[in-house]
């Protein structure tokens, strides 16, 4: 569509997600504060970290909202440049990286630092929607079908490898979730997923078989009663913490949970104090939230008339929504701890940059909606 008649953003799409910036940076406050001061810096370093990232990231958002993506269908030569970066900070985080609490994840740029991972799941979105389309023949044909997927496979598994060696279980979890998410919408035949997806299913067993600390987290997660002082510390210290909300919560700032019982409550685990503090209806509010957010992606996919848009605005709707339902589902002891961030709102600047590039791609697409 021509640019002189692109319609304005989708505004309800902003509305939810800054509402979800604001509590994110009410509950970082309250969540870091005493872990701050105990570190002997300001109460609100924490949270003045993260709003430089959301200035940041609503830079990108802005940015991102006049750009026509449209036009990397004709044009992929921007998207293949940015995937070999990537690869390179990748790489280079494994080789020269900080190791932090056992991970190679970030690269130190002074007082800043990059997370690369977090950084490469709307480019995978990019790559994953612009393959579909740009073979959308080869799926009608069974030969041809499964080459062209594996060297889609191909791509992604590099950077993937890479991810999963950092180790980063849940964010390689996601993305692969995400592509394949996109290869189906994108019209691939069925029977690719009938092999695809037990493939996978196996790698991902072996993975965690085979890494103690994953296996750990399983058996802890089936159990956490058995290591109350260990492993199952942090999921049962998180149910207490929404069992403590009840319905009302128990104020803003006077949740106990947070108080060194409850690890990461900045960070993985911010939405068990939102319910401690908010109760059964703050947890119901940012829930639903995400499902405005999803409520919009899934119209703007569901308007746009390019192929290629429809594609990445589902992908990029999946990464935000399927990201915060597999944090809220650690938080409340339904899935194993996979160490994700709640987008939008848990303590990480790089994880709240990429949750506002996603954003500002999606507005861009929400104008070319009929």
């Amino acid at each position: 569509m021509a640019a002189d008649v692109r319609r304005p953003v989708d505004r309800w799409l902003v509305f939810f997600a800054l509402a979800l910036v604001a509590i994110g940076m009410v509950w970082i406050y309250s969540a870091s504060a005493i872990k701050a001061s105990q570190n002997h810096t300001a109460a609100t370093a924490f949270l003045m970290r993260q709003l430089v990232g959301g200035a940041i990231g609503i830079a990108f958002m802005l940015a991102l909202s006049q750009v026509d993506l449209a036009t990397l269908q004709d044009h992929p030569r921007p998207l293949m440049v940015t995937y070999f970066i990537m690869l390179g900070l990748l790489a280079a985080v494994l080789v020269i990286g900080p190791k932090i609490n056992g991970a190679h994840r970030w690269l130190r740029f002074g007082p800043m630092s990059i997370q690369p991972s977090e950084l490469f799941k709307p480019v995978s979105v990019l790559i994953a929607a612009y393959w579909m389309v740009r073979h959308r023949e080869a799926w009608r044909n069974h030969r041809d079908a499964l080459p062209k997927l594996l060297s889609l496979a191909g791509i992604l598994v590099v950077p993937l490898a890479l991810i999963l060696r950092e180790p980063d279980f849940g964010t390689t979890f996601l993305i692969v979730f995400v592509a394949l998410m996109v290869v189906y919408l994108g019209g691939a035949p069925k029977w690719i997923f009938a092999i695809a997806i037990p493939v996978l299913g196996a790698l991902g067993t072996a993975f965690v078989v085979l890494s103690p600390y994953r296996l750990a987290r399983v058996t802890s997660f089936l159990n956490p009663e058995a290591d109350p002082l260990g492993k199952g510390h942090q999921a049962l210290q998180s149910l207490v913490a929404v069992g403590n909300g009840g319905l009302m919560g128990v104020g803003l700032g006077a949740g106990r949970q947070k108080l060194f019982y409850l690890p990461e409550a900045h960070t993985d685990f911010i939405y068990a104090v939102i319910a401690e503090e908010a109760g059964l209806i703050g947890t119901v509010a940012v829930l639903t939230l995400f499902v405005g957010i999803l409520w919009r992606g899934y119209r703007i996919a569901s308007r746009v008339g390019d192929s290629y848009l429809k594609l990445c605005a589902m992908g990029f709707v999946l990464l935000l929504v399927v990201q915060a339902l597999m944090n809220m589902s650690v938080v409340l002891s339904l899935a194993p701890n996979k160490g994700i961030p709640l987008p939008f709102i848990s303590f990480g600047p790089n994880s709240l940059i990429t949750s506002l590039i996603c954003l500002g791609f999606l507005l861009a697409i929400s104008k070319d909606t009929a």
